[in-house]
């Protein structure tokens, strides 16, 4: 356990000590306290938490400041937390019945993985699948990232990229027109212009 965490969990045992034990707000400090073994239970709380926008009656005017100060989690941890919770409530309901043993809960790492495949559309049906069968079947987080990167379509080259390339292009034209005996010298001057209006524009792109 971390320096960090250890001041984490320090300020929410104090907090505690002030908040009636079995009221939501307790409830959501404690399952805070337990957040590396549960963190469906506390995704599923912080998604009420927002949704209900219960911390505006604990003093707070926005929800990620108070994980920040009061659950002592980033709001990008937070998000992260919510959002897998709802993408499993909507997606795979089953998975937040489960109870950690017998059948344990797939990492939230996985399931965030998952999450941003199904709303960027990242993987054919087919693909998505099965990679979502074998999540919610206790793979490792390494082994589902292999996976999706295995059926991932190559991102599309940059414009920058796409300049360069014909750049290379251009010069190979250019050059191969001036290797070959005949050809007029105007066409090999024009092949030779082209290049230079193309390393302009790669200059203008910084690249």
């Amino acid at each position: 356990m971390s320096d960090i965490e250890t001041k984490g969990e320090k300020i929410i045992a104090q907090l505690m000590k002030d908040i009636e034990p079995g009221t939501p707000r307790f409830e959501i400090l404690e399952v805070a306290r337990r957040f590396k073994t549960s963190w469906v239970e506390l995704g599923g709380k912080l998604y009420e938490v927002r949704r209900r926008k219960l911390y505006e009656q604990w003093g707070y005017g926005k929800f990620d400041e108070y994980c920040s100060r009061e659950i002592r989690i980033k709001p990008r941890t937070a998000t992260k937390l919510t959002t897998s919770y709802a993408f499993l409530k909507n997606e795979e309901p089953s998975v937040l019945r489960r109870d950690g043993v017998v059948r344990p809960v797939p990492d939230v790492q996985v399931v965030d993985m998952l999450r941003r495949a199904r709303e960027k559309e990242a993987l054919p049906e087919k693909e998505y699948s099965k990679i979502k069968e074998m999540a919610f079947n206790d793979a490792p987080v390494a082994e589902v990232r292999s996976q999706m990167k295995q059926h991932q379509p190559a991102p599309s080259p940059t414009k920058g990229q796409v300049i360069k390339n014909l750049l290379s292009q251009a010069r190979k034209l250019s050059d191969g027109l001036a290797a070959v005996p005949g050809i007029p010298h105007q066409l090999v001057e024009r092949a030779l212009a082209l290049v230079d209006g193309i390393r302009k524009l790669v200059k203008e792109n910084g690249s």
